[in-house]
């Protein structure tokens, strides 16, 4: 079989069709819209509105998955819809921070949440070493104290 490349492939389309498809890609979301399951689109639905960020999943994991629901639910839907899902199911420790910088695309919601992730990292971590520092000087204190009674 032939590699035909999607120039190629869109010439092989009946010209009716091509008058309103310009691209292999506008071709391929006709057909799927045209003939794929309204079962998967509705499915898909379903988990994109109950769709949440878990504890340990990082953004990048949880951005692509309501990302590629959205394009099984529409593949035309608008940037500004996606968003509205991203922000509806991102995680509670990232929300009020990623929501403060107001992102207006889904790239700037990525590239956001993507660096306040690094940044409470950092804290989460400086904090349980404080916590560490804390509970080996308690230790010791308290050894001291057993040493000298």
């Amino acid at each position: 079989m032939a590699k035909w490349n999607d120039e190629e492939k869109l010439q092989c389309i009946s010209t009716q069709a091509s008058i309103s498809i310009k691209t292999w890609s506008s071709f391929t979301e006709a057909v799927i819209k045209a003939f794929g399951s309204t079962k998967v689109q509705e499915l898909a639905f379903e988990q994109l509105k109950w769709y949440k960020q878990t504890v340990n999943q990082p953004v990048t994991q949880y951005y692509d998955k309501i990302i590629e629901l959205c394009k099984k639910v529409d593949p035309a839907m608008l940037d500004s819809l996606k968003l509205k899902y991203l922000m509806a199911g991102i995680r509670e420790s990232l929300k009020l921070h990623v929501a403060l910088q107001d992102p207006k695309t889904t790239d700037a919601f990525l590239s956001l949440a993507r660096k306040i992730e690094d940044t409470l990292s950092f804290t989460t971590t400086d904090n349980e070493m404080q916590q560490n520092e804390i509970n080996i000087n308690a230790t010791t204190t308290q050894k001291s104290l057993e040493q000298t009674i």
